[in-house]
């Protein structure tokens, strides 16, 4: 019962003020030989941790029954309630996988594929996949059951991109053919497109999820015709243009180049990390680094190691900080912190 109790917490956490997460951009770019996505992450609260996930651990899931796995790559995330649930990141194979608000999400109801939450699904697919078809298939493998209505953009190291939806208890994935443009906002990828035609080349203003995958669409057409010298800062730009009030981090993730780039509300110089600089070896662990640490270009260098103790610190921060969580019994805290102590070296 602790377990579901700490699971409702969880879910709860992503409820925090609705429109929090109701403004949240991402798409993906083509960019000479490189192969980029942007994201804008807007929520209630902007605490964060930039994490090193390492290769080679053997994981439990955190909801009761949940599967075991184990990471096959390590991963770069960005966490907000704690170590393996991420609102995103990128792992060794340049595959990104990305969150957004979506109110029309409808999961499937319960059956024989194991259970993952909406955001230990995110650290799952980044342990285990390396492409978009991986993401794809592993939905024969295990499902999300979960409150928070959610959609995701993916992408992979080749630049395929596809979005991925729970709609009537299915999931629906736009890819290829079907994907003609790689935007995602906080509609389904369906009524964004209907609307973006409807506009016929005349792009919006306002902020309200059609328009800003308009917008989205349009700023990324233009980019790739006429291209850049200089893609990371005019991917920043496109990200402002679509920035809201509570936009809390802007995110560049250089897939060819395997670079991560971001910015936050609170310390708006940007950073970088090469995941080309990071070992991701199981004996060295997880390491992390609070996302508005006032440092400024690489900090590969100023990852710190991973405790338990940091986690639950960190956490306690987050919830407090919530106008929803932060009522959540410390004991409950307490559990989702110390949950990737189950999690061990495999042995090879």
């Amino acid at each position: 019962m602790k377990r579901l109790s700490c699971l409702a917490a969880l879910a709860t956490a992503l409820l925090v003020l609705e429109d929090g997460l109701q403004a949240c951009s991402t798409f993906c770019i083509r960019l000479g030989d490189g192969t980029f996505v942007g994201r804008n992450y807007d929520f209630e609260i902007g605490d964060g941790m930039v994490m090193e996930n390492p290769a080679g651990l053997r994981k439990k899931g955190f909801e009761k029954g949940g599967p075991s796995w184990a990471a096959q790559y390590g991963s770069v995330t960005f966490n907000q309630f704690g170590r393996d649930h991420p609102m995103g990141g990128m792992n060794e194979a340049a595959l990104v996988v990305e969150l957004m608000w979506l109110d029309e999400t409808r999961y499937p109801a319960n059956d024989a594929r194991l259970p993952l939450g909406v955001l230990e699904w995110i650290q799952y697919q980044l342990d285990t996949a390396a492409t978009v078809a991986d993401v794809i298939d592993s939905n024969q493998k295990v499902r999300i059951s979960d409150v928070a209505p959610l959609h995701y953009l993916v992408s992979d190291a080749s630049g395929r991109t596809a979005t991925i939806e729970f709609l009537d208890g299915k999931l629906v994935a736009h890819t290829g053919d079907t994907l003609p443009v790689p935007v995602l906002t906080n509609s389904t990828y369906k009524t964004s497109l209907k609307f973006m035609e409807s506009r016929r080349g005349r792009v919006p203003s306002g902020s309200g999820s059609p328009e800003r995958f308009a917008r989205a669409a349009a700023l990324v057409g233009a980019l790739q015709r006429s291209g850049t010298d200089r893609p990371v800062a005019s991917l920043f730009e496109v990200l402002a243009d679509v920035a809201q009030s509570n936009t809390r981090w802007s995110i560049v993730y250089d897939q060819t180049g395997r670079v991560i780039h971001f910015r936050t509300d609170a310390h708006r110089p940007v950073r970088y990390l090469s995941m080309k600089t990071l070992g991701f070896t199981c004996a060295e662990g997880a390491r992390l680094l609070d996302i508005d640490t006032r440092v400024e270009g690489d900090v590969s260098k100023k990852l710190k190691p991973y405790s338990t103790a940091a986690n639950l610190a960190f956490i306690t921060r987050t919830y407090a900080a919530s106008s929803v969580t932060r009522r959540t019994p410390a004991t409950e805290v307490a559990a989702i912190a110390a949950h990737p102590e189950t999690a061990a070296c495999r042995a090879y």
